[in-house]
């Protein structure tokens, strides 16, 4: 790492401190905090932060806790902070993505962009309208999912390449989502307000891998059934989904949260071939399985560890280092809001069509187009 890099490594601002915030990303912020400089957490509630705060300071000993609206605004405002990582509910986001962004800090979000596709794209155009004009001055807006930075799927992509025409997809994912989860007593994921539920917030991951692994194939039109039978979890509690992509063929994608046993895998059936993608643990080491079965001779099965959550933490510091230097200015599409917006699309639809009765429902969403993205952050 040269001396104008060290110079300048970011200084992030990590807003919210809950689970996945204390659980996922303070372990991973301690291993890359060469490339990302942890200084400042922060909660809406003065007990959260402090407590974060004392694990933070086990690897950034200088870090400092703010909290409430006079310390949202102190880190706004400041002009040592380079970034925040928002980690707050889904149906607060937005707005603090937004502010955040109006004062010029660049923004890592937690998946999904919204809780709906309005305020998805509402937050979009806005965000394209502020900055109109002051191209060069435009912070960087990423948004995290993790499964779009996943090396599994893209291995599984360059097999799918080589195997012919594709003939069907599937996805099954099963999640227990019982009191031994510690995310089942989640109060935001339960709020009313937020449609879709467990479903629109983790759905959204598996919609990305599914994309990542099938390249531009894109997914144009479902047709879904939604069920609840659970009477824990929050509905629905389970997606059944037929889609139709853009080559032709057809898929489909189950989802539930009320089922006994783990199990998460994505199968592509090719005229030469298969390829399943299945996520889980081997020898006590979480990530992903990647089977080719070919049509004729031997197969072969390789174990792909958990890399993700990293991988675009580190893009994302990688991203703003090079706009404090001034060099490479086009942030990694995978994290990419219009990216981000595609995969919530795809998931509200199937939920429209599963409140529909199964009616068929295309993805006809007006989404500001990558070209415009790609000149903005240019």
């Amino acid at each position: 790492m040269t001396m104008a890099m060290l110079e300048a490594t970011p200084v992030l601002a990590l807003l919210g401190c809950g689970i996945f915030a204390r659980d996922a990303y303070l372990p991973i912020l301690q291993n890359i905090r060469t490339c990302l400089s942890l200084q400042v957490v922060w909660s809406r509630t003065q007990a959260s932060a402090e407590s974060l705060l004392s694990k933070v300071r086990e690897f950034s000993p200088k870090a400092e806790a703010e909290w409430g609206e006079e310390g949202l605004e102190r880190i706004l405002s400041s002009p040592h902070i380079h970034c925040c990582a928002v980690v707050l509910p889904i149906l607060v986001q937005p707005g603090i993505v937004f502010r955040a962004l109006c004062a010029g800090k660049h923004v890592l979000q937690e998946k999904p962009i919204a809780g709906t596709m309005s305020e998805g794209i509402k937050s979009l155009r806005n965000f394209t309208s502020h900055f109109e004009g002051c191209e060069d001055k435009t912070p960087i807006w990423a948004v995290a999912e993790n499964f779009r930075f996943e090396p599994a799927f893209y291995k599984a992509q360059k097999i799918i390449s080589s195997l012919g025409s594709v003939v069907v997809v599937q996805v099954n994912i099963e999640v227990p989502m019982n009191a031994k989860s510690k995310y089942f007593e989640s109060e935001w994921r339960r709020d009313p307000d937020l449609k879709g539920a467990f479903i629109t917030d983790c759905g959204v991951h598996f919609v990305a891998g599914l994309r990542a692994m099938m390249g531009g194939n894109d997914i144009v039109s479902v047709a879904a059934i939604t069920t609840h039978r659970d009477a824990l979890v929050p509905p629905p509690d389970t997606l059944t989904a037929l889609m139709k992509f853009r080559n032709g063929f057809s898929g489909v994608m189950v989802i539930t949260y009320s089922s006994s046993n783990y199990k998460a895998s994505w199968r592509v059936v090719c005229s030469e071939g298969s390829v399943e993608v299945e996520r889980g643990f081997k020898d006590s080491q979480f990530g992903y399985t990647v089977t080719y079965t070919p049509l004729e001779g031997k197969g072969s099965s390789e174990f792909v560890p958990l890399y993700g959550l990293e991988a675009e933490l580190r893009a994302f510091a990688s991203d703003v280092q090079r706009n404090i230097l001034q060099v490479g200015l086009i942030p990694d599409w995978r994290s990419s809001p219009p990216e981000a917006l595609q995969d919530l699309a795809i998931i509200e639809t199937c939920l429209a069509s599963g409140s529909r009765k199964d009616a068929p429902v295309a993805m006809g969403i007006p989404l500001v187009s990558e070209r415009m993205w790609t000149e903005k952050s240019q």
